[in-house]
């Protein structure tokens, strides 16, 4: 039989060879998770003995992280703008960069009573997070699949705002709401076909590639988003959007004759991330 610590330098080493990022960070969450006990507590009882069973629950997980497979996928969930969401393969991990798209968002809208609506709807992290922190808010948010529609809806029920986000399957390269909203927002796929094979493993092996990539340049839904305004988006209204580190430029000029007060963000790395603009 094994001690806590001694499981804990095993993982550490076996990731360290396989070439996985932060392989403490991952046999840590690995090993709380399966013993269901906090960090904390690894440290505080390095001497417990380990069952059989447990030993073989997390060989089982670090196997998996081994093959690179992302730990919150393996841990089924994972922490955005301090909330909780499930998440699984059929939706992009939540990141800290949609944070900021989701702050800037929250400080336009804070408590007036507005109608949103979100383009992609993943996990539910964005609309699920706007309408935690915004009172007011009513939100209607599309996918093209139906999966995520499912895991976000179960998002928002286990975040307590499940009665005021509607979400819905549509392709919005196809099909656009018949009503006008107030704040159009999304984090669209806008990885260009050509980028899609440098990422990293545990990204383009993992995560789906309908939310990572259009297929093309990077740049058609925000051409799709920039010709469905009109029949949108009401007068005065805002369009907060997440775009990659390298499009500020093209991303403005998709825009520039339809929206004015154009504003670009940039994240914590200091790269150009979040577009922002407004109807008149």
């Amino acid at each position: 039989m094994k001690t806590l610590l001694e499981i804990l330098n095993l993982s550490v080493e076996h990731l360290k060879k396989k070439g996985v990022d932060e392989p403490r960070l991952s046999s840590e969450l690995i090993i709380t998770y399966v013993l269901n006990i906090k960090r904390l507590d690894i440290y505080l009882q390095f001497e417990r003995v380990l069952t059989e069973e447990e030993i073989s629950k997390i060989r089982a997980l670090l196997k998996r992280r081994s093959e690179h497979e992302p730990i919150q996928y393996i841990l089924g969930e994972t922490e955005f703008y301090g909330l909780k969401f499930s998440v699984d393969q059929s939706v992009l991990i939540p990141r800290s960069d949609t944070e900021i798209l989701v702050q800037t968002a929250v400080e336009y809208i804070a408590d007036k009573p507005l109608s949103i609506f979100e383009i992609g709807t993943g996990s539910g992290c964005i609309s699920i997070s706007l309408a935690k922190k915004c009172k007011n808010v009513n939100i209607i948010s599309c996918d093209i699949s139906d999966q995520a529609r499912k895991l976000a809806a179960s998002n928002a029920k286990l975040n307590g705002v499940a009665e005021k986000i509607r979400f819905i399957n549509m392709d919005i390269l196809k099909k656009f709401p018949d009503s006008k909203f107030n704040v159009i927002i999304s984090n669209p796929p806008y990885i260009s076909k050509t980028v899609i094979g440098s990422l990293d493993k545990q990204v383009k092996d993992f995560e789906p590639l309908g939310a990572l990539t259009d297929g093309g340049d990077g740049l058609t839904f925000y051409r799709r988003i920039n010709e469905i305004i009109p029949e949108i988006l009401n007068t005065g209204g805002s369009v907060f959007l997440e775009i990659g580190y390298d499009q500020a430029e093209s991303v403005r000029n998709i825009f520039e004759k339809s929206l004015k007060d154009i504003k670009i963000m940039r994240d914590y790395s200091g790269n150009n991330r979040v577009f922002t603009g407004k109807l008149e």
